[in-house]
């Protein structure tokens, strides 16, 4: 699962979310009990919530300074791509079946399943330039 991955493992939920979010659309193609906005948000907020909480885990804020900077920007970069991977494969299988013709779509409540991550990429591109600026200053000394 996302929670149990490690540190560098950003780059392999990156990775698996396209083929994980088209299986969550066979299974609520199939499903009988999946096929409802009561049973999917549930579950769509579950992932965003992993999500949000692996990248908060990478990127703490208390210890990620501690690191070099160049290797404090790569862990930012990454949890920035993966905040927003989740986000773009989600619109791009909710396109999907709206081209597919289906009657049902994913109408789900973006708020519900964006607004943390969206807040956590915000915040992740703040840090990314305190690395940079970090950075900077460590190469002028």
């Amino acid at each position: 699962t996302i929670s149990q991955a490690g540190a560098s493992s950003l780059t392999t939920i990156i990775d698996t979310l396209p083929s994980m979010m088209n299986a969550i659309r066979m299974v609520w193609v199939i499903s009988r009990h999946y096929n409802t906005d009561d049973r999917m948000v549930p579950l769509m907020v579950r992932i965003a919530w992993e999500i949000a909480n692996k990248v908060a885990t990478v990127i703490n804020v208390k210890t990620i300074f501690r690191e070099s900077a160049p290797q404090a920007i790569r862990k930012i970069g990454d949890a920035r791509a993966c905040l927003d991977k989740w986000s773009k494969t989600y619109l791009a299988v909710r396109e999907k079946i709206e081209l597919s013709g289906r009657d049902q779509r994913w109408e789900f409540d973006k708020k519900k399943l964006f607004d943390r991550t969206n807040y956590m990429k915000d915040r992740c591109a703040d840090l990314a330039e305190v690395a940079e600026v970090l950075d900077n200053f460590h190469s002028i000394l």
